[in-house]
């Protein structure tokens, strides 16, 4: 598993070396994934976005590399847009590609918890499927 999945902090550092290897004076900013204290994402996928990145930094006059991750289902899918922008800040090319992030579920925030009340209002009975309203 170690090798199927990239952490959030490497993803980061990945995305800034790209970037900057042809010029080391290009931003290079990630946006769109500030909320997640940890996650993980897809090798293959980080692999073909940090070739994208370097494919934009070779642009000439390219100034600021940007990747944007647009959430599709936010659980699991997401739509990363890699854009490069030339001095004037225009975007010059823009890359979009698929990216799969693995995060914590609910019950790594609950793990601690004496009691929990659950306020959600609408359960899922997963027995026969029918949706029923929580009394509180």
């Amino acid at each position: 598993m170690k090798f199927m999945h990239t952490p959030l902090p490497s993803f980061y550092k990945q995305m800034e070396a790209a970037g900057k290897r042809t010029n080391p004076e290009t931003e290079v900013k990630v946006r769109g994934l500030e909320c997640f204290k940890s996650a993980k994402l897809a090798s293959l996928r980080v692999g073909r976005l940090e070739h994208e990145v370097y494919e934009l930094s070779q642009i000439p006059n390219v100034k600021k590399i940007e990747v944007v991750a647009c959430p599709f289902n936010p659980e699991l899918y997401y739509v990363m847009v890699a854009k490069a922008y030339n001095e004037d800040g225009k975007c010059v090319k823009a890359f979009v590609e698929n990216m799969y992030a693995t995060v914590p579920s609910l019950e790594c925030e609950l793990y601690d918890a004496e009691v929990i009340e659950d306020r959600r209002g609408i359960n899922t009975n997963d027995v026969d499927g029918v949706i029923t309203r929580k009394e509180v």
